[in-house]
């Protein structure tokens, strides 16, 4: 038997989450959060959110209402088992600790198969990216909402943890194959 959370994937919770904790209660202000989002892989998600959201209304997790005024389109909000099923997925302690996809980490052993000028080359442009989104991260934090901002600083240690691994390749272990 499923639980609530099972049901729900990553996309499925998070765009429950732009609606319910987030307030972008119209399809295209749940997508426009995927689309400016920092993470690479949730901005390249945008293009899976409408039918995300058609899959969770048409599970009744979500509840849909016409707008009548201004730009026509549909509210959305959860229902009380949309809210069931987002509560159960942010509390699923197995997908929660989950390492998930994790580009860095995917990639952090094949780095050590590199040429070593390559190697160099390529880790050298890695800090350089890490310093780059460390600093983007720290001067967002000031505008944003309270979900957006532990999410943020989350994203900052994540960094901060990567540039120290990066830090602690010294030349000799870069050059060994």
């Amino acid at each position: 038997m499923k639980t609530p959370s099972s049901s729900l994937t990553e996309l499925e919770g998070a765009v429950l989450s732009e609606i319910h904790h987030r307030g972008h209660d119209t399809a295209f202000q749940v997508r426009r959060a995927f689309q400016t989002s920092p993470s690479v892989e949730w901005s390249g998600s945008a293009g899976a959110v409408y039918p995300a959201i058609r899959r969770l209304a048409d599970a009744a997790l979500i509840e849909t209402k016409p707008i009548t005024t201004g730009r026509k389109g549909t509210r959305l909000s959860l229902s009380p088992q949309g809210i069931a099923a987002l509560e159960a997925w942010i509390c699923d302690p197995v997908r929660a600790t989950s390492v998930g996809v994790d580009p860095f980490r995917l990639r952090s052993g094949l780095w050590a198969t590199l040429d070593p000028t390559v190697r160099a080359e390529a880790l050298r442009r890695l800090q350089h990216a890490v310093d780059e989104e460390l600093e983007r991260l720290i001067t967002s934090l000031d505008t944003l909402d309270e979900v957006e901002r532990a999410r943020t600083e989350w994203s900052i240690d994540l960094q901060k943890m990567r540039s120290r691994w990066l830090m602690q390749q010294p030349p000799h272990r870069l050059s060994q194959t």
